[in-house]
């Protein structure tokens, strides 16, 4: 995977220079490794930065674990280290970033920090992301409760002294959905590159199109189509992409159908065998791309698992999905439908603090100005039928009748509980400035779909009552009982939640399941090219 770079490394003299420094005793003999961490700057030793903290504070933690004598000359470590290095391919790291030159001969000292510098480095990309998420995927924080309390660097450097691997995999994220992925990355085939799929009119089962025969090639290069010797045109064994795409047309049969299907169940597409444009654009992202986009979803889970906190929402806006986690314990999941292209559902990082019952809803100002403006001035009718208040900022009903609609200054429209409210039976809230929040939804029927980013920003929850259950559990049986009978009446009634879920708004685009195969899901907010290419950019990775 990458060119191991030996090192040579001289040992080092004791030195009874003393030098003033608050980090180190005056009058005590400094060993050389001591006067570069104290003198870095003046003695021309550059070193590469970490994120979490300054480089030299955590050398010099990582060399008074050992005295202050060098690391590398132990070739048990070193070898440790090649081999661990190594690894880091399967993180969709690249290993080459942090494998040192040879030493130069006047100043072997340096070389030895260098060497440990991008150690350090290393374990930082592992544990934290090789890029600063803030800068590409900006995540609003909360500010109401403290950050996650995660070992840094350095203990995690001293650990690797005595047992390299452990601290490499304390390093590396736990969580399953990471592992998984990790997992799948490596089992990716080496698929050659294809001729692109062409567009065209929708190809439905049981129609003749001159495209099967390089759909047919498309599928079978990618694992999902095994023709049988015996069968039709399009059953036969595919040597060579010219001797399928003959033009002529062709039944779209049972197997190939099936093919599709299996392609699509993959790729999060509605898995109905009609090959339109998702599919088609499916069809023709590349393999080089698909590694592409493997590994900045392995970033995506470095950058969640350093904030996600031992109780944890995990929301997928992108998948859709939403999965509560007590440590690495999956203890809850659901389906559901995030925000749309148009009105993408943000990415932040909270704690559920209550749960509104029997809630009404009070129209945000985006659908309120976008969506409800326009219909109710082209339907005079528009609230007849209709369980919609109009309220002024007081909360006074107002008459719809005598409002300006096309100037309506301090108004509301407001929905009060019931079967037919667009949030349900329940919300759950938590802090974040972009009025967002998980609720429970009557619009049952769109959870069938495969993709599901249909709502307006905030997170619709197929299994809301389920979710309720977890976030009760901790509540006295006399509370969970008062809950029913709230619930039951009818009315609004809110339920504060100590120390609730942190709640991870988040966004992944490929997930690696448990038996190693890759589950791709369209990209709806357009985040993954961005991302991609700054990755390379960074990493020099193809």
């Amino acid at each position: 995977m990458f060119k191991k770079c030996t090192v040579l490394f001289v040992s080092y003299l004791g030195c009874t220079t003393s030098i003033a420094n608050a980090e180190y005793p005056i009058d005590v003999p400094l060993t050389p490794i001591q006067q570069v961490l104290a003198n870095q700057a003046t003695l021309h030793c550059p070193l590469p930065e970490l994120r979490s903290q300054p480089v030299t504070q955590a050398l010099d933690t990582l060399y008074r674990a050992m005295g202050y004598i060098s690391i590398w000359q132990d070739e048990a470590r070193l070898s440790a280290w090649q081999t661990e290095l190594e690894k880091l391919g399967a993180d969709g790291l690249n290993p080459a970033e942090y494998i040192v030159p040879a030493a130069p001969s006047d100043n072997p000292v340096c070389a030895e920090l260098h060497h440990s510098a991008h150690y350090l480095l290393a374990l930082e990309h592992l544990s934290r992301g090789r890029l600063e998420q803030q800068q590409y995927e900006a995540v609003w924080i909360s500010s109401a409760y403290l950050p996650k309390v995660q070992m840094d660097v350095a203990e995690l450097g001293v650990i690797g002294l005595q047992d390299m691997p452990k601290a490499f995999a304390n390093a590396r994220p736990s969580l399953q959905l990471y592992q998984q992925l990790r997992a799948a990355y490596q089992q990716m085939p080496q698929v050659p590159d294809f001729t692109p799929f062409p567009g065209g009119p929708l190809l439905r089962p049981g129609q003749a199109d001159p495209r099967l025969p390089q759909l047919a090639l498309r599928l079978q290069l990618s694992g999902y189509f095994a023709p049988q010797a015996s069968a039709g045109p399009l059953e036969q064994p595919i040597s060579a992409e010219a001797e399928l795409v003959s033009g002529q047309p062709l039944i779209y049969e049972e197997a190939l159908q099936q093919a599709v299907r299996a392609f699509q169940q993959a790729h999060g597409l509605q898995p109905d065998a009609v090959v339109g444009p998702q599919t088609v654009a499916a069809l023709n992202i590349s393999p080089a791309r698909r590694q592409q986009q493997v590994r900045i979803n392995l970033e995506r889970l470095r950058w969640l698992e350093a904030r996600r906190q031992q109780h944890s929402l995990l929301v997928n806006a992108a998948g859709s999905q939403a999965l509560l986690y007590r440590g690495d314990e999956l203890l809850w999941q659901s389906r559901v439908q995030s925000g749309s292209p148009g009105r993408a559902t943000p990415l932040l990082d909270s704690r559920i603090n209550r749960v509104t019952l029997n809630p009404s809803w009070t129209i945000p100002p985006t659908i309120m100005r976008e969506d409800k403006l326009p219909q109710i001035r082209n339907d005079p009718d528009y609230f007849a039928g209709r369980n919609l208040l109009v309220l002024d900022h007081q909360g006074n009903q107002l008459n719809p009748a005598e409002v300006d609609w096309y100037n309506p200054r301090g108004v509301m429209l407001r929905e009060p509980p019931g079967p037919h409210n667009p949030l349900g039976r329940m919300v759950f809230r938590f802090d974040n400035p972009f009025a967002v929040f998980l609720h429970d939804t009557p619009s049952r029927a769109l959870f069938a779909r495969a993709l599901r980013n249909v709502s307006s920003g905030c997170v619709r929850v197929e299994q809301a009552d389920s979710l309720a259950e977890h976030l009760f559990q901790s509540l006295q049986p006399q509370q969970r009982e008062r809950i029913e009978q709230q619930m039951a009446s009818g009315r609004t009634h809110e339920v504060g939640i100590r120390n609730g879920p942190q709640i991870l708004l988040t966004y992944w685009t490929a997930e690696g399941l448990e038996d190693g195969s890759l589950l791709f899901t369209p990209d709806p907010y357009e985040l993954d090219g961005p991302l991609i290419s700054a990755y390379h950019r960074v990493t020099g990775l193809p």
